[in-house]
């Protein structure tokens, strides 16, 4: 791979943005026969593997499309069972978890991030300046992924990485650490420019599990995962069965054509595994203001604040992690993931309490139409 993480995330974000802000077709969908349709002629036009995509309307889902293969060779067909990496949009679960210790009073969103680690960090080009809590959610903090190359990093094969995720941020952002360089920072003033950071994005985990002083693993598994019913969904492939598993056909199998699946040390900014049907229920709580299964997620005005606007980026704009765009007539927040093999969006209107979910085991395959079509239709219920 030429390019690190950040320039592959960062180039999937700007290239679904960019699609997103030209003049879309929209296709008006009110018949069940006719998204099906669509849903046939994207997945062959954008050459899917596997897809599975679905429409919710309140809390409930409206529309479900599955075509093709989780795995080719072995013929296994895409469900609404069957789980896959999700790539970034597994952020928003990160962010999840620190916005519920906000709401306990164990974490202030504009306090330096040092109070809640057990190292500290300052960019060494503005030693005297704080990096807070929100920078890292705005992407905003001036850590940066230019030290973050996939050839040091990515472990292929169906396993986990073997460093911890607070040994790796701890040698990555410590200037006594093994992995520490200067282009781990920018030269730019925490707080001052919108640079989307991957291992910023993972630090967030480090702060859960300093102040709870549990793994972000089983934090995630007592106060989101359980309590939504989302029991196909884990961090880790240890805790995940093989033949569950989506393979991602993309870019790695050009690198290492033997061993499908990767990993990398900060997996809480998009290694999360989970199903459209586990995520479908994720993403109800957010759009029925926090709450879905008898189980307050998050309180409104938390989801409120998670939906402020912070700052405008190419395509959209930003609130903590989540992203807000134009739709057709439809105003959506949510995040896209994009990985070697994975293409995956989350997004949801919370005024008109509509969303869609979209998987796909091939890199870089979006469809506007399909989204639009998607919301549209569920919008009509």
């Amino acid at each position: 791979m030429i390019l690190n993480r950040k320039g592959i995330s960062l180039l999937l974000l700007l290239l679904v943005l960019f699609i997103s802000c030209e003049k879309e077709e929209i296709a008006d969908i009110t018949q069940k026969t006719e998204l099906d349709k669509l849903v046939d002629s994207e997945f062959k036009r954008l050459l899917m593997p596997g897809l599975v995509c679905l429409a919710v309307k309140d809390d409930s889902v409206v529309y479900l499309g599955l075509r093709g293969y989780a795995n080719k060779s072995g013929k296994k067909l895409f469900t609404n069972q069957t789980r896959m990496l999700i790539a970034s949009t597994s952020k928003t679960f990160t962010l999840t978890a620190i916005m519920q210790l906000c709401e306990k009073g164990q974490i202030n969103l504009d306090s330096d991030i040092n109070l809640y680690l057990p190292f500290q960090v300052r960019n060494p080009h503005f030693t005297d300046y704080p990096i807070t809590v929100r920078m890292l959610l705005t992407h905003t903090s001036s850590i940066s992924d230019g030290g973050y190359m996939p050839s040091l990093y990515y472990l292929f094969g169906y396993v986990d990485y073997p460093e911890t995720l607070m040994s790796f941020e701890k040698n990555y952002l410590t200037q006594a650490g093994s992995n520490y360089t200067k282009k781990n920072f920018s030269k730019i003033k925490p707080g001052q420019v919108y640079d989307y950071s991957n291992v910023g994005a993972a630090l967030i985990a480090c702060l859960v599990e300093h102040v709870t002083n549990t793994s972000f693993n089983d934090y995630c598994k007592q106060y989101i995962f359980e309590p939504l019913g989302m029991d196909k969904t884990t961090w880790f492939f240890s805790e995940t069965p093989e033949n569950e598993i989506a393979i991602p056909y993309g870019d790695n199998n050009i690198t290492n054509p033997s061993k499908s699946f990767y990993t990398y040390p900060t997996y809480p900014d998009g290694h999360l595994i989970t199903t459209i049907d586990d995520l479908s229920k994720f993403m109800r709580a957010y759009i029925m203001n926090g709450k879905y299964n008898n189980f307050q997620l998050l309180q409104a005005q938390t989801i409120d604040t998670i939906m402020h606007e912070n700052l405008s980026i190419p395509g959209g704009t930003q609130g903590l992690i989540f992203f807000k765009r134009k739709n057709s007539q439809f105003e959506v927040w949510g995040h896209d993931g994009g990985d070697p093999g994975v293409s995956t969006e989350m997004y949801f209107d919370r005024e008109k309490r509509v969303g869609y979910i979209m998987f796909n085991n091939r890199t870089d395959a979006y469809s506007s139409v399909l989204r639009n079509a998607l919301l549209l239709y569920a919008n009509q219920y």
